[in-house]
């Protein structure tokens, strides 16, 4: 590697790293404030509200890291324009391609960190620090593994495999233990839906284990007095964007299986493949950015630049994901709205080339 393009790269890493470290600060103290309020619930304290938003964290850099790159970008590229390095690389031969290759090797390495955050570390970190906060709060013992949600619900072990978005719940064990720790009755029900305050269980089966004995019975419906609500069931029911590409998939095949509409996971798991698209776009996006401003510009209007551009495209993008939802467009639509920024990135490098 030659040694400019070590030297733009580092400058691109260094400063899109403190960026990252700016939004995760502004993140923590902002969600630090909206969370600080429900202290005191339960044994939830103010130990535990640093610790759950501080599991918050990698899920915030991930939604910023497109926004990150383009303000990390301008400031190194900037920088670089202010004290006239550019000017001495166009000098000495280097074209606008030669530098968006530099640039472009920089937000490869950026894209492994995007993929290690948003579907190795921050998933799994909010997921136990959510469960963290509901037992707290509810004094009541849940656990989350990869067989679903579990709960003790006064003298019974509940199991949910897993819950929908729309609020449906799917294979639920519920294992009741008698007085002597002997395990009295086995209710396992195919779906549950929440009606009126109260859960109604589909599709069941119960079975009585008596001493010498099974008894078994079918029901099409059963009321369920449990401790578990709604609220609780966030543990449970994992929202899309906290899942990992491989677990939204397999909830989208899941729920195509069971003939259920799926377009809450397949839009995140779309969004979840366009992320590291979109970063290295928006990365490239500098680039012409720079080359085609003037010196004068200092870094505090390169930040105000990227910050608006990110802002809007943030913005559009999260709207173009409910008219993909509205307009029941296809999911995959989605991935689409970053190559039109590559586009724009790419017709724009084309303009600085005639400059």
């Amino acid at each position: 590697m030659k040694r400019i393009d070590r030297y733009i790269i580092t400058s691109v890493l260094r400063a899109t790293l403190m960026t990252l470290l700016a939004i995760a600060v502004i993140s923590y103290v902002l969600t630090f404030m909206d969370e600080v309020g429900d202290a005191g619930k339960g044994d939830y304290g103010i130990a535990d509200v640093m610790l759950v938003v501080a599991s918050m964290i990698p899920r915030f850099l991930y939604e910023s890291f497109p926004v990150a790159t383009l303000i990390g970008a301008l400031l190194a590229m900037g920088g670089m324009a202010n004290t006239g390095e550019l000017v001495a690389m166009r000098a000495a031969g280097m074209s606008p391609l030669q530098l968006m290759s530099a640039v472009f090797k920089a937000g490869l390495l950026l894209l492994l960190l995007v993929v290690l955050t948003g579907d190795v570390v921050g998933p799994g970190l909010e997921q136990w620090g959510q469960q963290i906060r509901m037992e707290k709060m509810n004094k009541q013992v849940t656990f989350r593994s990869r067989y679903g949600f579990w709960v003790k619900d006064r003298d019974a072990i509940v199991n949910i495999r897993r819950a929908t978005p729309g609020g449906r719940l799917q294979q639920v064990h519920i294992y009741e233990i008698g007085p002597d720790q002997r395990l009295e009755r086995v209710t396992y029900a195919g779906g549950g839906e929440y009606r009126e305050g109260r859960w109604v269980l589909q599709e069941v089966r119960q079975s009585e284990l008596g001493e010498n004995r099974v008894h078994s019975v079918s029901l099409p419906e059963l009321d369920w007095e449990t401790v578990v609500d709604p609220a609780m069931l966030s543990v449970a029911l994992i929202k899309p964007f906290l899942m990992p590409a491989w677990e939204l998939y397999s909830h989208m095949q899941a729920l195509h299986r069971g003939g259920q509409r799926a377009t809450d996971y397949a839009i995140a798991f779309w969004n979840k493949l366009a992320t590291p698209v979109t970063t290295l776009a928006m990365l490239l996006l500098a680039v012409p950015l720079v080359m085609s401003g003037r010196r004068s510009v200092n870094a505090g209007q390169r930040v105000l630049i990227g910050a608006l551009l990110g802002a809007l495209f943030y913005l559009v993008s999260k709207g173009f994901s409910y008219v993909v939802i509205v307009f029941d467009l296809p999911p995959v639509s989605v991935a689409l709205f970053p190559l039109v920024v590559f586009g724009l990135a790419m017709w724009l490098l084309l303009r600085a080339r005639r400059l």
